[in-house]
């Protein structure tokens, strides 16, 4: 209990009573007690009162304070809102002798011309008043914060990346018969469920003024072809068995079409989904896909155009006339004679006389890890272990922006700008229609079919700013990342080999080892791994 005061009226005069607190109690407040006694116009000796504080121990003290008679004073309640407006403080301090104490009626009396109106917390107000708890901080009114709800959320039961590079063995060679990225489900797998969202409760203030919870985001799924969402809209199906995956928060699952062999048995291919080869990609046969293809065998002189990733278990000859393209990332064994081009990067452990071109990175850093011959370019880096050869082979290592992709950005930029011109022109065009068809009149088969066209410019007009929107993000990010670009050489680049990166150039006259290239201000430079 906090120590506390008390007027004492006597014939005499004023006394005033200090009791000490009792166990881990507060100290009276010299402040608090000087205020009380201003309050009441009862004068007194500061340094008394003070020199009476200071001496006191565990008994209570008596003080002279004046001769001159005084009224019984009433008990007094004081009341503070805090600043929040989120609680209420009451401090009490006892009636002099033939003061009368306070009640619980006065203290709700003295609440309500505060105004306050919600949170009051009467058991509070009970047990200070029952147990006389002086000069104490009692919380007699409390707000309520709104709780905080939860946003809903989507949980994958598929794996999501679709950019994992294989991982090393402890000899460092990469398994490359393990390289299957196609992430198989079965029909009637559930792919993906939602939690729902959970709303937070409102609060409210002690003035009884309402606080809204924050809103909380609904979410439901984007699905492409071959899946179905339960009645409850919580869990998203395979209605066939094939390959998941996920893109820009779209799930789609694509059938995969199998086969031993491409070759004459066969013919080429072309297929709206995955493809695996079981066996080989044979000469001067072809494989084309929206999907991802994944050859556990050998490419030879063939060509594989795919939308998203190409695996190549054992490799390619590409022969001179053999040719990638992938819409996502390339790896396989080895690399030989061909040209290849992916939007992401390529990975290889030998990459020989061919001609590569990677969105990302180039990855020749595990098992012989080497690069030699042919012309390999990547827009952030390339990492390997030897580059060129001791007897002079003719290679040529990129890294780094161009000047088209600047060119580009900047084409895209101001198509986008123009094009989002037209955009409030065709949906005003298209409402004037709307307005006239519902106030009833009736438009000659020519503007309905103007009208028609209308809709389908700027659907198209639509579709094609978010595509060229989608482009400029990645144009954006790769011209950021230019001052990043690198070649790492964790083994030797030999003498002979041509070198760029972004925009500086420089034939190697001296081998560099276990180092990464850059660029320093206008020049190549170099650092030890």
């Amino acid at each position: 209990m906090n120590g506390f005061f008390q007027i004492q009226i006597k014939e005499q005069g004023v006394n005033l009573l200090l009791f000490p607190p009792v166990g881990e109690g507060e100290k009276i407040r010299s402040t608090e007690l000087k205020e009380y006694l201003n309050r009441i116009g009862v004068p007194y000796d500061v340094k008394a009162i003070n020199s009476a504080l200071s001496s006191m121990g565990e008994e209570e003290i008596a003080l002279f304070l004046t001769a001159m008679k005084l009224s019984p004073v009433d008990a007094i309640c004081n009341i503070q809102v805090a600043p929040d407006k989120m609680s209420v403080v009451m401090r009490l301090y006892p009636p002099s002798t033939g003061g009368r104490p306070a009640s619980k009626e006065q203290i709700m009396d003295l609440l309500n011309q505060y105004k306050v109106r919600a949170g009051i917390d009467e058991e509070a107000i009970t047990v200070a008043l029952e147990e006389n708890l002086y000069c104490t901080d009692i919380v007699v009114a409390r707000g309520k914060m709104p709780t905080v709800g939860k946003d809903a959320s989507i949980i994958y039961h598929f794996d999501t990346n679709n950019n994992i590079r294989p991982e090393l063995k402890e000899d460092g060679t990469v398994d490359f018969f393990k390289l299957n990225t196609l992430h198989h489900c079965i029909k009637g797998q559930v792919l993906a469920e939602i939690i729902p969202e959970e709303r937070g409760e409102n609060g409210f203030d002690i003035y009884g003024s309402v606080m809204l919870a924050r809103e909380v985001k609904k979410i439901t799924f984007v699905y492409g072809r071959n899946l179905e969402i339960s009645q409850d809209g919580l869990k998203l199906t395979s209605m066939v068995d094939g390959h998941a995956s996920l893109v820009d928060d779209t799930v789609f699952v694509s059938d995969v079409y199998s086969v031993e062999d491409v070759g004459t048995s066969t013919g080429n291919i072309e297929y709206h989904g995955d493809v695996e080869v079981k066996g080989n990609v044979c000469e001067n046969f072809s494989v084309k896909t929206d999907g991802n293809v994944f050859v556990t065998g050998v490419v030879e002189g063939a060509v594989i155009e795919a939308g998203k990733d190409i695996i190549i278990a054992r490799g390619m000859h590409g022969q001179n006339k053999g040719r990638l393209k992938a819409g996502g990332n390339i790896v396989a064994k080895f690399i030989s004679a061909a040209k290849v081009e992916a939007d992401g990067f390529v990975e290889a452990e030998q990459i020989v006389n061919a001609h590569v071109f990677a969105g990302t990175n180039v990855n020749a850093d595990a098992g012989k890890g080497l690069i030699t011959g042919g012309k390999v370019i990547a827009k952030l880096a390339i990492n390997a272990k030897n580059i060129g050869s001791p007897m002079g082979a003719s290679t040529i290592v990129e890294v780094g922006s161009d000047l088209s992709a600047k060119k580009r950005l900047a084409e895209l930029q101001k198509s986008v700008g123009e094009k989002s011109k037209t955009i409030p022109k065709l949906k005003k065009s298209l409402e004037d229609v709307t307005t006239r068809l519902k106030q009833g009149v009736k438009l000659t088969q020519e503007q309905l079919r103007n009208a028609k066209m209308l809709q389908i410019t700027l659907a198209e007009t639509q579709a094609k700013i978010k595509e060229e929107l989608r482009e400029i993000e990645k144009l954006d990010k790769m011209l950021k990342n230019e001052g990043m670009s690198h070649i790492d050489i964790r083994g030797t680049m030999y003498q002979g080999v041509a070198v760029a990166i972004s925009g500086a150039t420089m034939t190697v006259k001296n081998e560099y080892t276990f180092c990464r290239l850059y660029k320093k201000d206008a020049d190549i430079a170099s650092t030890n791994l």
